[in-house]
């Protein structure tokens, strides 16, 4: 008897051990995801006007205001999925300079000066939504530090006055960061992205700065 009921234990463990296996057999593997993701991108930096003509100071501050202006921008990205749709990682642009006419309020002497080349470093949290197996929407929240390169110059007006620049008097400046993309991948480990980009700079005179740009992802 207890033969027996060993023997009917045993064909029925090996009957359920059976269903599992054949049950995972059937089941698709799901495909492990890329959890390293590198980007180069190019795009614009755009930045607001900054500064108004009442901060005007004869012989101090003879040109208070910098117009609105873009400039081309580079840069490169880095992030390490911890999830599908969450990653964390660091984004560096460097921005080039461009020109643009300062002006004296006072008597309407202007020069045309090169803007200071900045460098910025974000860390970044993502969060992505895909609408399909290729095609994802992501929007991104983080800080980091911009650095402005720029040293005393001198210049000709208008007026063929010399005037001296100064460099700023804060190179080094804390910003919040936030931007909404649209990613597109080509394979699984290669793609393209839109990125449009929103920085809010804390310097003596608070800055935006808008980056739209084109990046080549890369998964690994």
């Amino acid at each position: 008897m207890k033969k027996n009921t060993l023997i009917i234990v045993t064909i029925v463990s090996m009957l359920l051990l059976a269903n599992v296996q054949l049950a995972a057999y059937q089941l698709p593997a799901k495909k492990s995801f890329l959890k390293k993701q590198f980007c180069l991108r190019g795009g614009l930096n755009r930045f607001t006007a900054n500064g108004v003509e009442s901060d005007y100071v004869a012989g101090a501050n003879d040109f208070p205001v910098t117009p609105a202006f873009q400039s081309p921008v580079l840069g490169f990205g880095f992030a390490f999925f911890t999830s599908r749709s969450f990653a964390i990682g660091l984004d560096v642009r460097y921005g080039l300079s461009a020109a643009v006419d300062l002006r004296d309020p006072s008597d309407g002497e202007t020069i045309a000066v090169d803007t200071p080349k900045n460098l910025t470093a974000v860390f970044n949290l993502y969060k992505y939504f895909d609408f399909s197996k290729r095609l994802g929407l992501y929007v991104s929240l983080g800080g980091g530090l911009e650095n402005l390169m720029a040293e005393e110059k001198e210049y000709l007006s208008n007026l063929g006055n010399k005037i001296i620049i100064a460099g700023p008097d804060q190179a080094l400046s804390p910003l919040a960061a936030g931007a909404l993309g649209l990613q597109a991948m080509l394979s699984r480990s290669l793609g393209l992205a839109f990125d449009f980009q929103a920085a809010y700079v804390f310097r003596k005179k608070n800055q935006l700065q808008l980056s739209p740009s084109l990046a080549l992802v890369l998964k690994f």
